[in-house]
């Protein structure tokens, strides 16, 4: 009962403290390396079954540290000493902490909001906004030796953002000098808005509040119940894209089977870069939030491919290539597990994230900036300071990949 009581109002997320480490053999390095007999079970219709609530929540971080250079793997000893060092959270966008004292949590967080932030004017809210109950999941996700989402590049890298990405970035700013980040409504982003939350393929990731998705097939298509309002609906027929003039918020996909593999491509996105909010950091999924796309939507390209590996996992891999705004593209990696409970048969559907238009945080806030227009333009100075350093290393790391490919893409 607890489960589905959390579930219906939004809330499947963080794990506890102490997950455990997930077989993963040595010689694959991957779910599902040493079942060397086993089939993927088939649909009456013939196709691969990818049927079921998956849990997509993963300790592997999107970037590799750099300590692990261009080493896609990690030892057992490696993940069990890092694990020991508590440098292994769930990857969330947010500061989600992996524990089971919610108490001590929230002292921690209520702490850190009653500090001034150093180097910045007014004190720090991020972090604060929810307490620990938000990340009370009673459940951990398994644990992957990979060191990094990322694969291609294979630093494990998030490539380079354009020159012409770094322009549109300088010329946001430039347009955002001297307002707040809720003059009107256009200030707030799509989600505060109930119109998208975070698109793709930020939505596809683990995130640790909305971890949960279910496939669902038909001989002509595969759906994908999305929790944060909304279902993919992806066509197998093999025709065309839509026209180029049609965008839409989560693109236009189309499917095939490649032999055990579900190749799914997704254009036609709308461009979402002024709906970035301010405080969110860069318009280009730059910072540690998940924003609406990887890139401008006007120019995404996105492929994605299923394959079951074994009875409790599929490899979720997607490919993001958007030339107007990194420099290549880019390859992630990540594993599915099976959602225990529902395989339990404690929860057998997923519920609505529901958004609505009555939305009293959107009015209170453009409220609050306009009677207090000191503290929301020093809000707004926090964050632009944030920006600027995130901009900064952003245009150092184009420079450095310029000097070693001689600016070609």
């Amino acid at each position: 009962m607890r489960r589905l009581f959390l579930a219906s109002i939004g809330v499947l997320a963080v794990g506890i403290a102490v997950a455990w480490l997930a077989p993963v053999p040595i010689a694959g390095q991957a779910p599902g390396a040493d079942l060397k007999n086993w089939k993927p079970p088939l649909t009456p219709w013939g196709a691969p079954d990818l049927q079921g609530i998956w849990d997509t929540r993963t300790f592997t971080p999107v970037e590799r540290a750099p300590v692990f250079g261009t080493r896609e793997f990690m030892t057992q000893q490696e993940a069990a000493e890092r694990e020991r060092l508590g440098l292994r959270t769930v990857v969330s966008g947010d500061e989600d902490e992996v524990g089971t004292n919610l108490t001590a949590q929230d002292a921690r967080r209520y702490a850190n909001s009653d500090q001034p932030d150093n180097g910045r004017p007014g004190y720090r809210i991020a972090g604060a906004e929810y307490n620990a109950f938000w990340s009370a999941d009673p459940t951990g996700p398994k644990v992957s030796l990979r060191t990094s989402q990322i694969v291609d590049p294979p630093d494990g890298r998030m490539p380079p953002l354009t020159r012409e990405a770094l322009k549109t970035w300088e010329a946001n700013e430039e347009a955002r000098r001297g307002r707040s980040q809720a003059d009107d409504w256009e200030d707030r982003g799509l989600s505060e808005r109930c119109i998208v939350r975070n698109g793709l393929p930020g939505e596809m990731r683990g995130d640790t509040q909305q971890p949960l998705k279910e496939i669902v097939q038909t001989p002509g298509q595969v759906a994908i119940v999305m929790p944060y309002g909304y279902v993919r609906i992806i066509p197998l027929s093999g025709g065309p894209h839509v026209g180029s003039a049609i965008r839409q918020w989560n693109g236009d996909s189309r499917g095939r089977w490649e032999g055990n593999t579900l190749i799914v491509e997704t254009t036609n996105f709308k461009n979402t870069v002024k709906n970035v909010v301010p405080g969110h950091g860069g318009p280009f999924g730059g910072s540690d939030h998940v924003h609406y796309y990887l890139g401008t939507g006007e120019t995404l390209r996105l492929v994605e491919r299923f394959t079951r590996l074994d009875p409790e996992t599929i490899e979720y891999r997607y490919t993001v290539d958007d030339p107007k705004v990194f420099v290549r593209p880019w390859t992630t990696v990540v594993y599915w597990s099976l959602d225990s409970w529902s395989a339990k048969g404690k929860q057998d559907r997923l519920f609505e994230y529901a958004c609505h238009e009555h939305n009293y945080g959107m009015a209170n806030a453009i409220r609050g900036a306009r009677v207090d227009r000191k503290s929301a333009l020093d809000e707004a100075d926090r964050e632009t300071a944030l920006r600027t350093k995130e901009l900064q290393e952003k245009r150092e790391q184009l420079k450095k990949w310029e000097e070693s490919n001689k600016g070609g893409r």
